[in-house]
């Protein structure tokens, strides 16, 4: 019988997002002794479904489109986000749930990966045809066995929140409402629903656990020329949704780190002396926006200058691919502490570990 062909691992170039992840993943497996075909099998995606839906909105038939991929059913439950955005595709959510295998697999938390999303505006979208969107979304789901306790557990992700897994949680027990087990169908429920208290705040605070214990090792930071400790460090932060809010409110309150920088997708702000969280928090949620706070902040046009700004750690918040071939050059922190889903290129990588 015939092999099939070796397939030359993806350029560092590569455009998309799920082959930046395959570029990473060749890179680490070629200091492992496993033959290829292993290798190749631990980085396919089992199943995807993908598929179309309807839902009335203002009395007419509006057609969305939805994701499930899973990855890996190596181990059970697979775990995975469901991301809300207009620009989500077919490519992002595979790669999002190779990533999620691979953070399982490395911290041997006994989970497979998945990863689904909804092509709508989770911001411009009126709240009751969300709901009906999410609901239709999560009996896709449930009707072809993407979702379920001991199958399949999604939980929030970029637009995604304690609502939409309120929503999804009561449609699936609906359906299957002789499951007892029918509410451990997604995580990051409200906690009045079966959640769990932290839940909200989780990814950031992981964070600040990860730069905390690098501060830590005084060899290293002597190495880095960094001061032990996490106090008093100067922080950017790149993406003030949930996570990024989290990561910075918990750095500046118990680490006493100092926020001097915060990117959205419409501009950032730069205050070397420090910016207040909480009160930035507040003015975001008055007006939408973090531009116009004042309090000393200057306002740089582009999401993309939070990663630029002097500071000693940059804690990227956002979206895949931020730090690139093309900027990776000026980036100036000294410590890189990664919360988004793949926010480094393979090139940026190389350009940074130099």
């Amino acid at each position: 019988m015939s092999l099939p062909a070796v397939v030359d691992a993806p350029s560092a170039h590569a455009r998309s997002f799920h082959e930046m992840v395959s570029v990473l993943f060749d890179r680490a497996a070629r200091h492992l002794p496993y033959e290829h075909g292993l290798l190749q099998q631990i980085k396919a995606c089992n199943n995807l479904y993908s598929f179309n839906f309807p839902v009335k909105v203002e009395g007419r038939v509006v057609m969305f489109q939805g994701w499930r991929a899973e990855h890996s059913h190596h181990r059970k439950p697979l775990k995975g986000g469901i991301r809300y955005s207009e620009d989500v595709n077919q490519d992002e959510v595979i790669a999002l749930a190779a990533l999620m295998t691979y953070k399982c697999a490395l911290v041997n938390v006994p989970f497979g990966g998945s990863k689904g999303a909804v092509k709508v505006d989770p911001w411009r979208t009126p709240v009751d045809v969300l709901e009906r969107v999410t609901r239709r979304y999560a009996f896709e789901l449930a009707h072809k066995g993407f979702i379920g306790p001991g199958i399949n557990v999604p939980a929030p992700d970029m637009g995604t929140g304690e609502r939409e897994m309120a929503w999804i949680a009561d449609t699936y027990s609906a359906i299957h409402h002789d499951d007892l087990n029918a509410m451990a169908c997604v995580t990051g429920k409200p906690v009045t629903q079966g959640g769990i208290s932290g839940r909200r705040e989780a990814t950031g605070r992981g964070v600040y656990y990860a730069t905390r214990e690098a501060l830590a090792d005084e060899g290293w930071c002597r190495q880095m020329g960094l001061q032990p400790g996490l106090s008093g460090k100067r922080i950017s932060v790149q993406g003030f949704g949930n996570v990024g809010y989290h990561a910075a409110e918990i750095l500046q309150r118990e680490g006493g780190a100092k926020i001097v920088a915060v990117g959205e997708y419409n501009g950032s702000i730069h205050n070397p002396d420090g910016i207040d969280v909480a009160a930035l928090a507040e003015h975001r949620r008055r007006t939408g926006y973090i531009q116009g706070f004042g309090h000393g902040c200057r306002e740089l046009p582009s999401s993309q200058d939070s990663l630029m700004v002097d500071c000693d750690v940059l804690v990227p918040a956002a979206l895949e691919n931020q730090i690139t071939a093309e900027n990776a050059g000026d980036v100036k922190a000294t410590i890189l502490a990664e919360l988004a889903n793949g926010p480094t290129t393979p090139d940026a990588d190389e350009i940074l570990y130099k």
